[in-house]
């Protein structure tokens, strides 16, 4: 900073030319003492007033009376010089128009350097500082928290007592009310110390915040849900002792957390903004809570109506962060719960992630954020539809209708529809969906994409889009046709055909396929090898991460391709013939695919190890004395995937023999 410039006077007031005064840097009283000349009364007065201005601040020492100056001859004119000196040096002043200079100061008045160089709203801003009585912070140790739960437990009773005492005079408690918002946003530093959350716990600590979700007053409310988020946030449970915050989390949740959270969402109306920024962090309570353990999340959905209260929300047309909350929630809830699943179809879920993704079948989201909400809807749909139950309700909603025109329109939509079909015609309890996809002429529309066409467009318009993913998702439907569809059926007879027709235009891209597939194996194969010679005695531990890396560099894409390759050669005798001596065009051949889907084959499980956990898993179902229905429907659904897992085995060993 240039101190010289910024305390520069301004050029209106200074004396130009001759006129021009030299002064020392910090006038004093010892050299006043020294003056040797002396002037008429009426200059000395003006020089002592005009250097006592122009002392240094910090000089608390009084200017010398007339007496104890010098005076000098007086000269003609307006500039007078005045010789001033001590033992140490002599410097000449030039006392000149200084009532000139200081009427120049008085035009500055308000400015910069009058008054101390503060404006007036900054003296009433430092007024206002010192008036307040600042609090020295709390030490955050064991006996600072127990004081300032103590305040905070005070401030709670003195409220209740006014309340209870002036019910009808809000003025009599509205102090108070603004001490316990105090007494709240001091609770906020706790965050620093989790800690010590088992002692917070014990002195009460819990009761007390949980009972201000009650509050008449829904802003006291809003604060205290605020710190609980605070309180449980991922970050700051992430950093420090597990076993401290489930302390923390299980006093919650006996007091009941859950329930009256969801219960204050229907007293906060979100078109005031503290009540709207009131359910963000009520959502976030709840992804704290599922965070730190996902099994929290089958209690929320089991004990409160909070499933419902965000199937709700969603509905909502106008989008906001509180919406595009909920849709990430319920992924999150639907994650690994086969229960929450259930109780999504219950409610109507799956006819309410239909109605709000029916919106992006023919636009795309606005913003990156409503683009995030809407690939968690394809996401939570995805999840939901593990489960048979659901696949049947996806159906029924005519969910294959709505992905196939998403398909067709290939808007954005489309790379996420293919997901969702993906999801919906696997495994056996896929059946009807299959059978629906090919009734409605789904096989045109999924063979344009497998043939690439509208390719180059969805990459110039989307940057997210992946060929890699789409080419795995349109592999496993075409995989799950195969499956599912009976044999010697129409529908398995146009799935065929679509290989046949046009010279086998679709088995030569289905080789084109598995050609770049095998590049990308055989690289990934290569890095493996090279961390292998690096590596010190037995590596059998990194095996399944090897094995990871493998399918995750295109080893899953290419054992689907060599699935479908090996089963339509098994099928149509005349593909067979073209596909080999394609194969031999470029040194490749069957036994190449015969060797992928041994290796796919060896990794599937052993079949007494199925049958060893289907036995086990049923004679548990038997010893347990309380099965309940949905035990049952679960152990069904495990019953029909080991099936057919077996089934799938039996298939993969008829290919491998037909190679």
């Amino acid at each position: 900073m240039n101190v010289d410039k910024l305390f520069n006077i301004p050029s209106s007031s200074i004396p130009s030319g001759k006129n021009k005064r030299k002064l020392t840097a910090n006038p004093n009283i010892e050299v006043l003492k020294a003056v040797r000349q002396k002037t008429n009364p009426e200059e000395l007065e003006e020089t002592s007033d005009f250097v006592t201005r122009n002392t240094n601040s910090k000089t608390s020492q009084p200017v010398p009376s007339k007496s104890a100056l010098a005076t000098s001859n007086s000269s003609k004119g307006k500039g007078k010089a005045v010789q001033i000196s001590d033992e140490v040096e002599e410097q000449e002043y030039y006392i000149d128009d200084y009532e000139e200079y200081e009427s120049g100061l008085e035009e500055e008045e308000g400015g910069r350097f009058y008054g101390g160089g503060l404006t007036d709203e900054q003296k009433r801003i430092l007024d206002l500082v010192d008036q307040v009585d600042i609090e020295e912070p709390e030490d955050l140790d064991l006996a600072g928290v127990r004081k300032m739960i103590l305040k905070f437990e005070k401030a709670i009773r003195k409220n209740q007592e006014l309340r209870v005492k002036y019910p009808d005079d809000p003025t009599k408690f509205m102090e108070s009310e603004a001490d316990l918002d105090e007494e709240i946003k001091h609770l906020l530093t706790l965050t620093e110390v989790p800690d010590l959350y088992p002692q917070i716990v014990q002195l009460g600590a819990v009761d007390l915040i949980v009972s201000l979700l009650s509050h008449e007053n829904t802003d006291i409310t809003i604060d205290a849900i605020e710190l609980l988020n605070e309180l449980t946030d991922e970050d700051v449970v992430a950093e420090h002792e597990e076993g401290a915050i489930k302390i923390f989390i299980d006093a919650l949740l006996e007091n009941q957390l859950l329930e009256l959270l969801v219960q204050n969402l229907s007293r906060l109306d979100e078109e005031e903004p503290a009540d709207k920024q009131g359910v963000f962090n009520t959502l976030g309570i709840v992804e704290n809570f599922t965070s730190f353990d996902p099994a929290i999340s089958e209690r929320i959905v089991r004990e409160t109506n909070l499933l419902q209260w965000m199937l709700n929300r969603i509905k909502v047309k106008t989008f906001d962060s509180n919406k595009q909350y909920c849709s990430e929630l319920l992924a999150i809830l639907l994650q690994n719960s086969r229960a929450n699943r259930l109780k999504l179809g219950e409610l109507g879920g799956v006819d309410v992630l239909l109605q709000v993704l029916n919106s992006y079948k023919r636009k795309d989201p606005k913003d990156s954020d409503e683009t995030e909400m809407m690939e968690n809807y394809f996401d939570a749909l995805c999840l939901a539809l593990e489960e048979p139950e659901i696949k049947q309700k996806f159906l029924e909603g005519e969910g294959v209708e709505l992905m196939l025109i998403m398909m067709k329109e290939k808007m954005m939509s489309r790379m996420r529809s293919i997901k969702v079909l993906d999801h919906a015609l696997s495994t056996p309890m896929g059946l009807r969906n299959c059978e629906r996809f090919v009734e409605i002429f789904g096989l045109k529309t999924l063979f344009a994409a497998f043939m690439r066409k509208g390719l180059k467009k969805l990459k110039k318009n989307y940057k997210s889009f992946t060929e890699f993913e789409e080419e795995e998702h349109i592999m496993g439907i075409i995989i799950s046709l195969l499956k599912n569809l009976p044999r010697d059926s129409e529908s398995r007879m146009r799935l065929i055909n679509k290989f046949i027709e046009n010279n086998y235009e679709k088995m030569d891209r289905l080789l084109e396929i598995r050609e770049n597939y095998e590049t990308k194996v055989e690289n990934v194969n290569k890095e493996i090898e090279k961390e292998r010679e690096t590596l010190d005695g037995d590596d059998s531990e990194m095996e399944e991460l090897y094995l990871r890396r493998r399918l995750d560099g295109g080893l899953f894409t290419l054992q689907l391709v060599d699935i479908t390759i090996a089963w339509i050669c098994f099928e149509e005798s005349a593909i067979k013939e073209h596909v080999s001596i394609l194969l031999n065009r470029t040194g490749r051949s069957l036994s190449n695919v015969k060797t992928v889907l041994e290796d796919y084959y060896k990794n599937m499980g052993d079949d007494d190890q199925i049958e060893a956990e289907d036995r086990g898993s049923s004679e548990n179902v038997k010893e347990s004395m309380d099965v309940d229905n949905e035990s049952l429907v679960a152990t069904k659904t495990d019953d029909t995937l080991k099936e057919g897992l077996l089934k799938e085995k039996q298939i993969v060993e008829m290919l491998i023999g037909s190679l």
